[in-house]
């Protein structure tokens, strides 16, 4: 009768964790995401754990147009943190997803953005 009991309560301890992870979660990689084309590095990567699916936005600045679009990287990232910075005349955007497939999957084309 131990046995049974400890053999249940083993089962009612692992249960939750066989059936209740969080789903793995399949991202879009490319290096040189350009004008609505992969143009470097081509493929896809598994989140099983982590953050997620990131897409980082590169722009450059001129004085005559501000801040202009210039590539796109798509990766899997174990610590992705959406956020905003500046590298001199350079600023990156990050952004950060999980939970459905491909959803750093490039949404359109981004020319200008007006990030202040």
């Amino acid at each position: 009768m131990d046995k049974l009991v400890l053999l249940l309560l083993l089962l009612l301890g692992v249960f939750p964790f066989m059936f209740f992870q969080d789903p793995a979660t399949l991202c879009m990689v490319c290096h040189n995401f350009k004008q609505g084309h992969c143009l470097r590095g081509k493929g896809n990567c598994t989140m099983k754990q982590g953050p997620g699916c990131r897409t980082r936005d590169f722009f450059v600045f001129n004085e005559k147009d501000g801040w202009k679009h210039n590539y796109t990287e798509l990766d899997c990232s174990e610590y992705c943190s959406p956020m905003s910075f500046h590298y001199g005349g350079m600023k990156i955007s990050i952004f950060c997803c999980k939970g459905q497939e491909f959803c750093n999957r490039y949404q359109g084309k981004l020319i200008k953005y007006n990030l202040t």
